[in-house]
């Protein structure tokens, strides 16, 4: 790429960090710079595009006085590239993520752009075995960040195990057994049959579309990229926070759709299930629920534990909790994402959780989660309306694989503020 050209793209990155950093702009000023940085963008790319084609012209003239030698290096070459590993690196181009953010808009690709989005995409499809025509691949820098932005969303998602492969797949979980005794010489060692369990992770649809006015669409390509990620992402998130505590799994009893299967949702199908825990007294909390609360958790899984609770129950009911010579046992501190400690565990906001409701855990040796299918973009004109949607899809599964990782104490009905 042009010197020019990366010098023009990396100012422009700065424009948008600067506007998604807020504070005094100058958008007039910004405005006239972005217009001026297209214009000159798209100079170059005009010489650059006759230079090449030049270039193109030259070598296959000479090709065809040499008998094509170079033709077949060339072939041999792109052969040689696996086309698993060409739509890749091809959906991580500025060129493809260029093309996409033009098509999403509405506008008119050229000859060039609209082939190498369609190669791009059937090399996918081919690769994939997939019979679906509709959907369009986000280039990998915008799908990154509707992940990420799901992630600052929701605390829960953020902290829980997660892999990415394509279809269902069966996770092993450790089975119960004594723990290990000393002998004396004359005795025999008592062996335990070792047994295992599994949870399968088979996928269910994870959708959210959004709508925008034909007038937003006029405004610039990151911009519009940005707005995606925001608003995709941020909707993304709340759902995954809901379905890691309370997902009703894959055969909900109240005939609703499949969904990946929540923490609340496995704690409580457990008969006399000791992790759930109600306050003394409805409403409030006091010491010697906490400590019966965290006695809850399994002791193998006390390191790397935090508690989640949404910003109500948080502020209104733990931050209130005193000694018994009215000290507060609620540290602020905003560390690492959280919002304080208590009993030496850090607190995290996360509006997944029910109000009046806490959740003790350890996410990331305790829920697994897969990301069957990577996001998808749909798009869907309303003429009379004037608007257009945009639906983000990917295919996610997720279930604790040991419930003795986590606990829940039930705090009851909060008082009004």
């Amino acid at each position: 790429m042009d010197k020019r050209l990366k010098e023009i793209l990396e100012r422009k990155k700065e424009i948008r960090t600067q506007i998604e950093a807020g504070g005094e702009i100058d958008f007039e000023a910004l405005n006239t710079e972005i217009d001026e940085l297209d214009k000159e963008a798209r100079s170059l790319e005009a010489r650059a595009a006759v230079a090449s084609k030049l270039n193109d012209d030259d070598k296959g003239i000479e090709a065809r006085i040499l008998g094509g030698s170079d033709d077949l290096e060339s072939r041999q070459t792109k052969e040689s590239v696996k086309p698993e590993e060409r739509w890749m690196k091809d959906l991580e181009s500025e060129e493809y993520r260029k093309a996409w953010a033009k098509d999403m808009m509405g506008e008119g690709l050229t000859s060039e752009e609209r082939n190498f989005m369609d190669q791009v995409n059937q090399e996918y499809r081919n690769f994939t075995h997939t019979t679906k025509n509709s959907e369009i691949l986000i280039p990998k820098s915008v799908a990154d960040g509707i992940w990420a932005r799901a992630e600052e969303v929701s605390v829960l998602w953020s902290r829980v195990n997660k892999f990415r492969i394509r279809g269902n797949i069966t996770l092993l979980t450790g089975g119960k057994s004594d723990k290990a005794r000393f002998y004396d010489e004359e005795t025999e060692v008592v062996s335990d049959k070792l047994e295992f369990g599994e949870i399968n992770l088979t996928g269910h649809e994870l959708a959210k579309a959004i709508e925008v006015t034909w007038k937003l669409k006029k405004m610039s390509i990151e911009d519009f990229i940005a707005y995606l990620i925001r608003e995709i992402g941020k909707r993304m998130g709340e759902a995954l926070s809901y379905v890691v505590y309370e997902g009703k799994g894959s055969s909900p009893s109240d005939g609703s759709k499949p969904e990946p299967l929540g923490i609340k949702t496995a704690l409580m199908a457990e008969e006399g299930t000791p992790r759930i825990i109600n306050a003394a007294n409805p409403g409030e909390l006091v010491y010697t629920d906490l400590t019966k609360f965290r006695a809850a958790l399994h002791a193998a899984y006390a390191s790397g534990s935090n508690i989640y609770a949404n910003s109500l129950t948080v502020w209104n009911v733990l931050a209130n909790i005193v000694d018994g010579i009215g000290r507060p046992l609620f540290m602020p501190d905003a560390m690492n994402g959280s919002v304080g400690k208590i009993l030496g565990v850090s607190v995290f906001e996360d509006a997944g959780i029910s109000e009046g409701e806490l959740m003790l855990g350890n996410l990331d040796d305790g829920y697994d989660a897969n990301i069957n299918e990577d996001i998808t973009m749909y798009t869907e004109d309303h003429m009379k309306k004037r608007i257009t949607e945009y639906m983000g899809y990917a295919i996610v599964d997720g279930a604790p694989k040991d419930t003795e990782a986590f606990a829940i104490l039930n705090v009851g009905t909060l008082p009004e503020a």
